[in-house]
């Protein structure tokens, strides 16, 4: 059949209501699509208790992993990475010398008092200086505690940093930091950066430093996936879920995964550590004291502590440290005052608990002071404000 201008060869032009006929359906296929999904994520959001409206990239708020390209964090050979030294000051969060924070107006490490490693918890994320446990055990004691504690710290960089630091604070109690996240970490060389690990071979520990690895040519393929991801991370239920389902791809970047095992068993490496840190005090009469905290969800969830922390507790005990455990005495608040009185102790936001409140940390503190007992008399003459500082030693694994 010829066309209305006489060539075979042409279709005749589609008509206005053709057209918009065509994108009606198209607005209807979208609109099918679409409905469901937004049912899900309002209903998500509803039983979750977040915000029904909220826009925000939820990805980005949930990934708690150590960022070397925040201001407070600096790669470290040693330990990975650790904090800024010397006046970084953010939203009362303060350091000074070799990245310690601040606990009250000291300006410069003070020697001969305690020292407290440990990662995020320790170093009191989300609270200011002097609301930290160790600054709070400070304010108990009358002795200055050096908070060493570092953000994202495995159970084996907890006690690099506590070796690291020992010839220069020459305390005489080592607080050491732990939760059960902390100790699954040391089953990693990456988790959340390229960190150190150790592994054991017959028994001895051998030490790995961390694999800092170059960025890669950007790949078309790989590069849509990423933007996919980052509208996804729009919704609270697509957080959830691939947070799960593929916490590398969710929580990671093009050049790494977030996390990566090392193989090795967290636990036996950790008391192995606890094993030789213990040793190199006794030899210059430093008493340890482990501090087991937990996540506000295991506290609501379980009856007893989490498998690691359990067995970390029993082979630190076994070689004589001293351990404060604090997850029966809080679990017992709970029990009595009932599940909403854990808020008095996290932070919530957007219905998942972070760390301590001030409240979380002073509980905590009270806890060490009372486990201190006998060893603070020995410590009773430490300066309170100021202590001379040695050359910085090259840290050793």
């Amino acid at each position: 059949m010829q066309s209305h201008n006489g060539n075979p060869s042409e279709a005749p032009a589609p008509t206005p209501a053709a057209r918009s006929s065509r994108w009606a359906n198209v607005a209807l296929l979208l609109l099918s699509l679409l409905a469901p999904l937004l049912a899900i994520e309002l209903g998500y959001r509803l039983v979750a208790g977040l915000p029904l409206l909220k826009l925000a990239n939820w990805r980005t708020e949930h990934v708690v992993t150590v960022n070397l390209g925040e201001l407070k964090a600096i790669r470290d050979p040693v330990l990975g990475w650790t904090n800024k030294s010397v006046n970084y000051n953010e939203d009362g969060y303060t350091t000074i010398e070799y990245g310690v924070r601040k606990n009250f107006d000291e300006t410069t490490i003070r020697t001969g008092g305690m020292l407290a490693a440990g990662d995020s918890f320790t170093e009191g994320w989300e609270v200011k200086d002097h609301e930290s446990w160790p600054a709070v055990v400070e304010k108990l004691t009358s002795v200055p505690v050096i908070n060493a504690g570092t953000g994202g710290y495995g159970a084996d960089q907890t006690i690099l940093r506590a070796e690291q630091l020992l010839p220069i604070v020459r305390p005489k109690i080592l607080l050491i930091g732990f939760h059960e996240v902390a100790i699954w970490r040391a089953g990693h060389t990456v988790f959340g950066a390229p960190k150190p690990y150790f592994t054991l071979d017959n028994g001895e520990l051998q030490f790995h430093p961390a694999k800092f690895v170059q960025p890669h040519e950007k790949n078309s393929i790989a590069w849509m996936a990423y933007g996919i991801r980052e509208a996804l991370g729009y919704s609270a239920f697509a957080d959830y879920l691939l947070s799960r389902l593929n916490p590398n791809f969710w929580h990671g970047d093009s050049d790494r995964d977030l996390y990566q095992r090392s193989g090795a068993d967290e636990v036996a490496v950790t008391c192995a550590l606890l094993k030789r840190l213990k040793s190199r005090a006794d030899q210059d009469g430093i008493q340890i004291m482990l501090v087991l905290q937990y996540y506000a969800t295991l506290i609501l969830e379980s009856d007893r502590p989490g498998p690691h922390s359990r067995a970390v507790a029993a082979c630190a005990r076994d070689i004589g440290i001293r351990v404060v455990d604090q997850f029966a005495p809080l679990h017992a608040i709970v029990a009595v005052g009932g599940p909403a009185i854990i808020r008095d102790y996290y932070w919530l936001t957007d219905g998942v608990f972070g760390h301590m409140t001030a409240k979380g940390n002073e509980h905590v503190a009270n806890l060490i002071f009372a486990a201190l007992g006998d060893w603070l008399p020995a410590i009773s003459d430490a300066p309170s404000r100021t202590g001379s500082i040695p050359q910085r030693e090259a840290p050793q694994p």
